[in-house]
């Protein structure tokens, strides 16, 4: 994509869908139709690069029902960075249990369990792969129109090693869903995911 081209598609960045630690997330229609939105980078920092290309990275190599596509990305003059995902309608899980969305219709007890089995069938994957997502939590477990699950917002993920029973590195994510083992010991291995998982309310 070119910046133009998104700049075009989200009517100069005036369609704003809600805030993320890595910068603000737009609405866009492309030429071809498709719903998009545009994750853009608030400001630019050696730790915003590093999380940029990490989740380009990790994304382009995954196909999975349960995970966000990732459409592509770009740079403007390599300052302001974008990443350009598939459109998913519902918001998120957290809209759902504790927002606007949770009042009107909550999300039935067999609508939940299926919302839960989809994202641990994501994390399965993901683990599978050799990666950790690092952030799970109900804002970046995205809902389609069918309420199908889509595990979103990759930028803190890490590739973990096949043969290693865990990587020692600083903790990361959002505080109180961070596994207290590896918040405390620098150990993180994939049960980091699944007790963040645990702990969405």
């Amino acid at each position: 994509f070119s910046y133009e081209e998104l700049e075009e598609a989200t009517e100069n960045f005036s369609r704003e869908l809600g805030d993320g630690g890595f910068g603000t997330v737009y609405y866009g229609i492309l030429k071809d139709g498709r719903a998009v939105a545009v994750k853009r980078l608030f400001e630019r920092s050696i730790k915003r690069v590093e999380q940029f290309k990490n989740e380009i990275e990790i994304l382009k190599s995954l196909k999975h029902p349960n995970l966000v596509i990732l459409y592509g990305c770009t740079t403007r003059h390599s300052r302001e960075l974008l990443l350009v995902y598939e459109y998913i309608s519902n918001g998120t899980l957290a809209d759902h249990l504790h927002g606007d969305q949770a009042q009107p219709r909550p999300i039935c007890w067999p609508g939940r369990l299926s919302i839960a089995i989809q994202t641990a069938s994501a994390l399965s994957f993901l683990h599978a792969s050799g990666i950790i997502h690092r952030d799970v939590k109900t804002t970046n477990i995205l809902l389609d129109s069918n309420y199908q699950v889509k595990v979103a917002d990759f930028g803190l993920s890490r590739l973990f090693p096949m043969n290693q029973t865990h990587i020692s590195t600083a903790p990361q994510g959002t505080p109180g869903y961070v596994d207290p083992e590896y918040y405390q010991c620098y150990r993180l291995n994939e049960k980091s995911d699944v007790y963040s998982f645990g702990e969405n309310d």
